[in-house]
């Protein structure tokens, strides 16, 4: 039997126990909303362990918002979501020489531009895939360079790489919205800067402003990838701030 699919923004779609759960802590947040938003230094923490149980043996709809070229796209749907890793940003730029997307030039300006060479921020996100929890910033917010800038976020973040990469290797690929289907049970894993009660608590109020980023510290197997959306989708389109190019 295939694991229950969970989506913050889709209360109407819990399964019962969840939604009971959700609503008592919505109950005690209420003295907590201001302005049609949740504020999150409310006291929820308790129902976080609660909550990450609940999810044990579910899975969390999240999306990953990056630009890829067709070969990558069947990279991402057979092996998945790679967490951030230097040989992972080696091997995405050894592919696209090998395939011959990009001239030995290029292939060395990216190597020189490497955000593990040249920007100690990447730290930060070493070892892990960055998701959206859910649907609803995607659609409140503009997303940055992800979809506009091909070689993900720790490549094109340095500032190196935008003086020497032609805009041509940028421009590579298409915008890609991964659609990752992950078991957040495990808060060492699915890690947030704040308790995830917050968002499913926000969206089964129906307050504005909901959603949250997950560092997830661990590799997404194939078999996660539910879908990647481009533009022409319809599932894609469905976000207008999006670029279609």
């Amino acid at each position: 039997m295939s694991a229950e699919i969970i989506e913050i923004d889709r209360p109407g779609e819990w399964p019962n126990e969840l939604t009971a759960y959700v609503k008592a802590a919505a109950e005690l947040a209420e003295e907590f909303v201001a302005y049609d938003r949740l504020k999150e230094d409310g006291d929820l923490g308790d129902f976080e362990p609660g909550l990450r149980g609940l999810l044990l043996g579910r899975l969390l709809r999240t999306f990953h918002a990056t630009r890829l070229l067709d070969y990558e796209v069947d990279d991402v749907s057979s092996s998945g979501l790679l967490r951030l890793t230097p040989k992972l940003l080696q091997d995405r730029r050894d592919t696209a020489l090998a395939c011959g997307v990009i001239t030995e030039k290029e292939h060395r300006a990216l190597d020189e531009a490497d955000a593990f060479k040249t920007d100690p921020r990447v730290e930060f996100r070493r070892g892990k895939v960055c998701v959206v929890g859910n649907r609803q910033p995607l659609h409140d917010r503009r997303i940055g360079d992800q979809f506009s800038f091909w070689g993900g976020e720790a490549q094109y973040g340095s500032g190196v790489w935008e003086v020497t990469a032609s805009d041509r290797v940028k421009k590579l690929g298409r915008p890609a919205l991964v659609v990752a289907l992950l078991d957040v049970s495990d808060s060492k894993v699915a890690v947030l800067t704040t308790e995830l009660i917050y968002p499913f608590v926000g969206s089964y109020l129906g307050l504005e402003g909901v959603g949250c980023q997950i560092d997830y510290e661990a590799d997404v197997p194939g078999d996660r990838i539910e879908a990647v959306w481009h533009p022409g989708d319809a599932e894609y389109d469905a976000f207008e701030r999006f670029p279609q190019t």
